[in-house]
């Protein structure tokens, strides 16, 4: 995976702001989308929102802040979240989602679906999600 000076420049930004480890991002014209060390979310967020309040502020896009994760189907959950996912089921390098709520999950114009794609590629083999 490589980042550009753009995302790495967020990512120092963000780290010194919240002393949350970054493990990835992806700059949008609109949204920033961050990937938080397992267990720094809390230190991402801060208390009562507020580092992540100063993040927006500072730098003027909306923020989601996703938590990793090593194993790829809890991953993927926390990448749909607060979307109720089922299951997750990866077989050779395809993740099958299973989801009574499909719509929330793809987005807008399948945004969301596009960026868990874009993400599960860059941290696990996994090359496609299909939504069950």
């Amino acid at each position: 995976m490589k980042l550009g000076m753009d995302e790495i420049g967020y990512i120092t930004l963000i780290e010194q702001l919240t002393k949350a480890q970054v493990k990835d991002c992806i700059v949008g014209d609109d949204e920033l989308v961050l990937i938080i060390k397992e267990g720094d979310m809390g230190l991402a967020i801060g208390r009562n929102g507020e580092h992540i309040t100063k993040v927006r502020e500072k730098i003027g896009k909306k923020i989601s802040a996703i938590e990793f994760s090593e194993d790829p189907k809890k991953f993927i959950k926390n990448l749909f979240a607060p979307a109720s996912v089922e299951d997750v089921e990866v077989i050779d390098d395809v993740a099958h989602v299973k989801s009574k709520d499909a719509k929330r999950l793809m987005g807008r114009s399948g945004s969301r679906l596009e960026r868990a794609k874009t993400l599960v590629a860059r941290h696990f083999n996994i090359k496609d999600i299909i939504i069950e």
